[in-house]
């Protein structure tokens, strides 16, 4: 005699306390869900059943009972008991209808206020390896990615439901303090965490800086050569730039076309992207455009 088990192709789940029943109608379900029961397909007889999974005739017959209840087989009296060939699952699958084809209607013209008119896409890096001068490249492959993700890690197990809540619009707090702690240290800016903001990089540190001084149509004096995305974002903000020439001692101080600008782009450490760092006496030197907005504001006094 074939075994019931080999026949009805069950592969039960792990009884995990459930009753005998329900454990039989998983496995049911599974294999006419899976196919390896197919539509029509007869069920052994509940005896066999029963002696092959060494449970009572009265749990085999409780579960072909649900299973008919739920629709997944059908009793044929003296015929035995049978996969239903209409499944539940197929009848609860609603078949979207068919849409005629409608007649494309006409896309009315996108309007764009005039700041997103001027926005300019960054140029695209390509990804890889950074090679040698090639701009916009960091060095990636040099990162220590493993002790990143370690200490992120730590951070995470360690984070509370405060850290998933809405911040400071500045950033983090603890971590403004320490940049500014940092900042006194390494670089002698004296500054406190108030005057800190984190951003998610220079593009956005720009954005913010430009929306907060300049208004359309205000002068910002850059550096020529100098950063293309310096000069994007103040182009999109609605503001004319006026490049200023290099010399051995970096920017040279604004001429008179430069002397109502409203903001200075500098590069004084490393210049980008030529790499020459500005003199202590052009740092030093009183800047004109400071000297400018200083007498409007004051009516002249200085």
């Amino acid at each position: 005699m074939n075994d019931p088990r080999a026949v009805c192709a069950l592969t039960l789940p792990p009884r995990d306390g459930a009753p005998a029943y329900r454990w039989l109608c998983a496995g049911l379900r599974s294999a006419i869900l899976e196919g390896r029961l197919r539509p029509g397909t007869r069920l052994p007889a509940t005896r066999d059943l029963a002696r092959a999974y060494g449970l009572s005739r009265g749990t085999i017959v409780a579960a072909f009972e649900h299973m008919k209840a739920e629709g997944y087989v059908t009793g044929r009296l003296g015929s035995g008991t049978y996969v239903n060939t209409v499944l539940p699952d197929t009848l609860l699958d609603v078949a979207a209808a068919p849409r005629a084809p409608r007649a494309a209607l006409p896309q009315p013209a996108r309007r764009w206020s005039d700041a997103g008119k001027r926005v300019r896409g960054f140029p695209s890096s390509t990804s890889g390896p950074a090679r040698a001068f090639r701009a916009n490249q960091p060095a990636l492959d040099l990162f220590p990615t493993t002790l990143w993700a370690q200490i992120a890690s730590r951070c995470l197990r360690r984070a509370s439901a405060n850290l998933l809540r809405g911040g400071d619009a500045l950033g983090y707090a603890p971590l403004r303090k320490a940049v500014a702690d940092y900042l006194g240290r390494s670089r002698g800016v004296r500054c406190v965490p108030e005057q800190v903001a984190i951003v998610s990089g220079v593009q956005e540190a720009l954005d913010l800086i430009g929306r907060l001084v300049l208004d359309p149509g205000d002068r910002v004096c850059m550096e020529n050569p100098g950063y293309i995305g310096a000069a994007l974002v103040f182009n999109a903000l609605g503001a004319r730039v006026y490049g200023v020439p290099l010399d051995e001692q970096g920017m040279v101080m604004p001429g008179a076309r430069g002397r109502d600008a409203r903001l200075a782009y500098v590069t004084p450490a490393h210049q980008f992207p030529i790499g020459v760092s500005m003199s202590l006496a052009r740092r030093l030197a009183p800047s004109p455009v400071l000297q400018v907005r200083l007498r409007s504001q004051d009516g002249g006094r200085r």
